[in-house]
């Protein structure tokens, strides 16, 4: 398996061709050969650590040779079978014989590229699933921690590799030194010579049970500072500024913060963070910081409070805590004054509470910069086209889509870099057209850089500037792999284009990027399911409400159309509420993602209990997948407060553009507006 995993059954079949012709025509060379082969291979399998495909590479190393050699072979084969098919014969005409020594050779050349061009292709298939920066990721993070000078770092020595590697490849902290193996005698040694710090980085060999009470033991970001049990914790944790009256929920203490005043963007920033629990914490206790602006975040990072090398799973109260973050600002975020802000959480929908009533701690003003030229690397995710400017002035650096396929009248966004290669002369507005195969446009936005906070004169030369753009596609657009494409272009105030270049040379006004697939819409229905109530209302001739059904008693012959007995729903688990089931249909394609809203109103109008979402089960029908005639079945729960008093209500349903849009208008048979909601009927709240 391990062969078949670095050379594919092709190889492995060429190996063995190869190793075997080689034995026949020349056993001397190979005896030695198939000796170095085969050697490493027990050793491996009886060691049984590590990875095994890298200790085996000498051994692959000469199967490869065997491979090759079957690449030897086959001229050799080819010059013996044409020499004897030119011996003289009464049966058949005698080829050139210059002709005939040539042949093998055309075959080589041909063969080359059939038999390596698989194992080229699988090798980089490999090498990409197999490469992965997460543990250098991890061990970078860790060493930029707040460690003493000369402190200990406590792992399996196979764990250490990599820690070993970024001392003395990468320079960083070369004053740490790896400990192992992770076991009790050898930290209590580790004491008694009077070293200093020593921090847990991996997993202890059989001793973590009850450690916590031999050792004082301090989560510390990825870490662990494991210490002698006579020393005061509080004593542990460094002296960073200090915060008053930081209690989250009385269940956890922030004790002190450690974050610079500036940002620069395309770097992670760092947070050092100290804490006490106050109650006992679950692991999943999590802390969220945040760069915000406007009400906007910039850059977020959300982390256990708990180190995964921590022996328990739950943080007992009066555990002294160090956080530390490196929260990943983007590159391309705008220079500017920000906000660090602070948020904890179990859950992320009930973040704790501070004494004042407020969800988040404010920890002071950020002022994030640009970096300086050539010291900011392209983030690895993004897609980079190639080397093509507008007029010049901006080039797109690189790009990245929020998915690889859509569904029909689904969104989707599109993350831009850009950088000005000059200090652009005017401000433009960019076009971003979705467009099909065939090259017509699906959908077209017009956009300001950075929702108009970033008008493109102000670009400065060099300067990166990272954009948002959300795109929806039409409900009847293709489906199909490679359907979608994306085109961008730069208008001028007049609405001309500037001109794209690549190397000085005129490339027209629009620059594509990758393809996406579109997916087609499942289980579309154009007959109307069978319904209880019927009502036919146009909403602004882009779609109708049929009618609906509903789980409330119906009272055809009262003054009320529906009744509902608080007293028998009260005891339920989600408390009272209003249940229907609406049918809509569309009449026209929707560019927009309405939503229903339906209200429950009292006597004098006012709102009493409400419900907005989008159409669909779970939410999963938006109107711009709605094709005309098409039928969409909408359940919608109304919760209703708890002390809601007995009565005669109203339910009220319509469609708006959210957050606070326009609704859209019911229009009569003449196409003329009566109103923007519905009536659905008058509800009898009863409570006896």
């Amino acid at each position: 398996p391990l062969l078949t995993a670095d050379l594919t059954r092709l190889g492995v079949v060429l190996g063995l061709i190869g190793g075997v012709g080689l034995a026949i025509t020349q056993p001397r060379r190979f005896l030695p050969l198939m000796l170095w082969y085969a050697i490493p291979i027990p050793l491996v399998i009886v060691y049984g650590q590590g990875e095994q495909s890298a200790f085996l590479l000498p051994s692959f190393l000469i199967f490869s040779i065997f491979a090759g050699n079957t690449l030897i072979l086959i001229p050799q084969l080819l010059t013996k079978l044409t020499s004897y098919i030119s011996r003289p014969s009464s049966y058949a005409l005698r080829p050139t014989p210059y002709i005939l020594i040539l042949i093998p050779y055309f075959l080589f050349l041909i063969l080359i590229p059939l038999l390596l061009q698989p194992q080229l292709d699988h090798n980089l298939v490999w090498l990409t699933r197999k490469w992965t920066r997460d543990i250098h990721h991890e061990w970078a993070d860790a060493l930029n921690h707040p460690l003493e000078p000369n402190a200990g770092m406590l792992a399996h020595w196979g764990d250490l590799t990599s820690f070993w590697y970024l001392q003395y490849a990468e320079q960083r902290r070369p004053d740490l030194r790896g400990v192992y193996p992770p076991t009790e005698a050898v930290v209590a040694d580790w004491y008694e010579r009077g070293n200093p710090d020593l921090y847990i980085a991996g997993p202890l060999q059989g001793w973590a049970a009850g450690i916590q009470d031999r050792y004082q033991l301090i989560p510390w970001g990825r870490l662990v500072r494991i210490a002698p049990r006579q020393i005061n914790p509080a004593d542990l944790l460094p002296d960073l500024p200090h915060l008053d009256n930081a209690v989250f929920s009385d269940n956890l203490r922030l004790l002190g913060v450690d974050a610079p005043s500036q940002a620069t963007g395309g770097q992670d920033y760092p947070v050092t963070l100290t804490w006490q629990a106050l109650a006992e914490l679950p692991s999943r206790t999590t802390v969220s910081l945040r760069l915000v602006r406007n009400d906007g975040i910039v850059a977020q990072l959300d982390d256990s409070l708990r180190s995964g090398w921590f022996p328990t799973e739950t943080i007992a109260p009066g555990q002294h805590m160090l956080s530390y973050a490196l929260i990943p600002v983007p590159l391309g975020t705008l220079p500017g004054d920000y906000r660090l802000q602070l948020v904890l959480y179990t859950s992320v929908r009930r973040p704790w509470i501070l004494p004042d009533g407020s969800a988040l701690l404010d920890l002071g003003p950020v002022e994030i910069v640009s970096p300086e030229p050539g010291d900011a690397p392209l983030p690895a995710h993004y897609k980079q086209p190639f080397t093509h400017d507008f007029n010049g002035e901006i080039e797109l650096a690189g790009y990245d889509y929020s998915v690889s396929r859509v569904g029909q009248g689904k969104g989707f966004g599109i993350e831009l870099l850009w950088r000005a290669k000059h200090q652009p002369e005017d401000n433009y507005t960019l076009l971003v057209e979705a467009v099909d195969a065939g090259g017509s446009v699906l959908h077209a936005v017009e956009v300001q850089p950075v929702a108009g906070e970033a008008p493109t004169g102000s670009w400065a030369a060099g300067q990166f500037i990272r954009d948002q753009v959300n795109m929806v596609i039409p409900a009847g657009a293709p489906p199909g792999d490679d359907a979608l494409h994306v085109r961008l272009s730069w208008l001028r105030p007049d609405g001309s284009r500037l001109n794209l270049r690549r190397w000085q040379i005129p490339m027209g006004s629009s620059l594509e990027l990758g393809s996406l697939d579109v997916v087609e819409k499942a289980d579309r229905r154009f007959t109307p399911p069978p319904m209880t109530f019927t009502l036919d209302a146009n909403f602004d001739n882009q779609a109708k409400l049929l009618g609906y059904n509903t789980s409330l008693l119906s009272q055809p012959n009262a003054t009320t159309d529906f009744q509902l007995n608080l007293l028998d729903c009260r005891t339920q688990e989600k408390g009272c509420q209003l249940s229907f089931e609406f049918y809509w249909q569309g009449i026209s394609e929707m560019d927009r993602l309405y939503q229903v809203f339906a209200h429950v109103v009292n006597a004098e109008g006012e709102i009493v209990a409400q419900q907005d979402k989008v159409p669909g089960v779970r939410g999963k029908q938006p109107t711009t997948g709605w094709l005309p005639g098409e039928v969409v079945t909408d359940p919608l729960d109304i919760p209703l407060p708890s002390d809601l008093p007995p009565g005669r209500y109203t339910l009220r349903l319509g469609l708006y553009f959210p957050p606070d849009g326009p609704r859209l208008q019911i229009l009569d048979a003449a196409n003329q507006p009566t109103g923007d909601f519905v009536n659905i009927g008058t509800i009898e709240l009863l409570d006896e």
